[in-house]
């Protein structure tokens, strides 16, 4: 434990690139298919359409098979994709006002099809997304466009409504969700895309083909030779859906596999000991958080709230279920960030304080509640039971059910549990996009299915900040609206930071070229991957 504590550590300081560990052996393994990556993860793809999905594996999928106008790099940095360069004050791209944004469009990207990618593609996907028929997971950053105005095919102009800070980061670039530019010419007939065929075989711009789709089990893609930067170095890919992480440390033993995408912490230590591959651990800026719904009576007590977040003994659970393969945290923004609050209110293990709270706002005991989150995780399993026996302490039964992870995500319309409000406290996961917009979190606004407040937590002062730092380009104004965020927060829980994640991967040694971003997707130069024996 405490060597794994080291290198997470070691890797918030270098944030600049990703730490990495080598087990055993070098490259050149026996097992490695020459040009044939073979990816496996737990999640199940919710749709292969990410403008539909809510999961991780659903925009990691997508960073295959589509593009966007910007992705967001491992060194923290914003890259044209689509777009040719990126809009700025200076370069005229930006209006003095805000209000208006001209985008230029790479020339000659064609989609998978060998139909051109032009402006039309971004204005339809657009309205794509305001399509009140299309159950998108958000359409936030979307509904503040007012027009879009398109010149020619590699020129668009859009027109806000109003001022807003994180547009060009958020417009089809990397937001929390992306969202996916979608082809005119092929959805532009349907009243809606909810159930169309495209979902499970899109076709996209991006360096790889989706060629076959069996749900819940296998995804195969093949190289797309006509892609704009070149045909990609891999030749295939196959990635293969697994519910249960023990069975994928085999797959990796037994040379299945070369890729265990977003590894379990529980088995860090037998992962660590696999020859020929390599462990990487990529800080995060995905925190998970216990999630508390306020409309619940038992709940809306803030002072309920902040019992339960006094019985949590987070370094316990860091050492315990995450084997230390995570970064304390008590803010909504990663330690790391520039908008980072350190002297936000924190709640050190303290049941005596608990039940003085408890106490004051008259909660008899025992205090039912039900503790949601997905299946198929140990580490969500081990985490879940912990917080029950610490709950316990204070006179809290928590009963745990959990969910398939695309049950407990979907959008209202789909039944989600989380958008639909069926839970008290929820053990989940989220990732802040490149730009620190949180809005779609914690705004009034933002109840489901506009956005996912999911806590019925709504504050005035929150909001007011909230809006300055969404109106406001100057990057000191937003620090200081972020920081009033994230005392709020902190104060009235909405949810409570438990830890930021360690992203933990297993690759193959004969891997080249992955480098994990620390915000959205890591998977964003998928085009320069290579595996060979050579």
């Amino acid at each position: 434990m405490r060597s794994a504590a080291l290198v997470a550590a070691t890797c918030a300081a270098l944030l600049a690139a990703a730490c990495s560990r080598v087990t055993t052996g070098g490259a050149h393994n026996a097992w490695t298919v020459p040009g044939t990556l073979r990816i496996a993860t737990r999640q199940d793809p919710e749709n292969l359409n990410s403008l539909l999905g809510t999961q991780d594996v659903d925009e990691a999928i997508a960073a295959f098979w589509g593009a966007f106008l910007f992705r967001w790099s491992d060194r923290n940095e914003l890259v044209p994709e689509l777009a040719r360069e990126i809009p700025t004050v200076a370069n005229g791209g930006i209006s003095t006002d805000g209000l208006t944004i001209t985008y230029h469009l790479r020339p000659g990207v064609k989609w998978q099809d060998g139909a051109p990618f032009t402006s039309r593609d971004v204005i339809f996907t657009w309205k794509a997304i305001m399509n009140p028929r299309n159950p998108v997971v958000s359409r936030h950053t979307y509904d503040d466009v007012s027009s879009i105005d398109r010149r020619d095919d590699t020129t668009f102009v859009v027109h806000l409504k109003r001022r807003f800070a994180p547009f060009v980061v958020e417009f089809f670039g990397p937001s929390n969700p992306p969202a996916i530019v979608l082809p005119e010419h092929l959805l532009r007939g349907l009243s809606d895309f909810a159930h169309a065929a495209y979902n499970d075989r899109p076709i996209g711009t991006g360096p790889f083909r989706i060629v076959s789709y069996e749900k819940g089990q296998r995804l195969v893609m093949e190289a797309n030779d006509a892609y704009w930067r070149g045909p990609p170095k891999l030749r295939r890919i196959e990635m293969l859906f697994v519910a249960n992480d023990n069975t994928l440390m085999t797959m990796l033993q037994t040379h299945r596999i070369d890729f265990y995408f977003h590894a379990s912490e529980t088995l860090l230590a037998s992962l660590r000991g696999i020859p020929g591959t390599k462990v990487m651990l990529t800080p995060r800026d995905r925190f998970s958080d216990v999630g508390f719904n306020a409309g619940n009576p038992a709940l809306a007590d803030v002072r309920v709230r902040q019992a339960l977040a006094y019985a949590i003994d987070r370094r316990a659970l860091i050492d315990k279920v995450m084997h230390g393969a995570a970064l304390e945290g008590w803010s909504n923004h990663a330690s790391f960030s520039p908008v980072y609050a350190p002297n936000v209110k924190r709640y050190s293990y303290d049941p005596a304080k608990a039940n003085a709270l408890l106490d004051g706002a008259h909660v008899a005991r025992p205090l039912h509640l039900t503790l949601v989150s997905f299946t198929g995780s140990s580490t969500i399993t081990d985490a879940e039971e912990l917080m029950q026996q610490q709950w316990a302490k204070i006179g809290v039964d928590a009963a745990i059910k959990n969910f398939p992870s695309g049950t407990l995500y979907a959008t209202l319309a789909q039944g989600g549990i989380e958008q639909s409000g069926k839970f008290d406290a929820v053990i989940e996961n989220w990732s802040n996009g490149a730009d620190p917009d949180d809005s779609v979190l914690l705004m009034c606004s933002m109840a489901p299915p506009a956005g996912w407040n999911i806590y019925h937590f709504c504050d005035p002062q929150l909001d007011a900040a909230e809006r300055v730092a969404l109106e406001w380009n100057d990057p000191q104004r937003r620090r200081v609206a972020f920081m009033t965020v994230q005392r709020i927060v902190a104060e009235k829980l909405p949810f409570a930071v438990l830890w930021y994640e360690m992203q933990i991967d297993v690759i193959n040694a004969d891997l080249k070229g992955y480098r994990p971003s620390h915000s959205i997707t890591p998977f964003w130069n998928v085009w320069e991957w290579s595996i060979d024996t050579q």
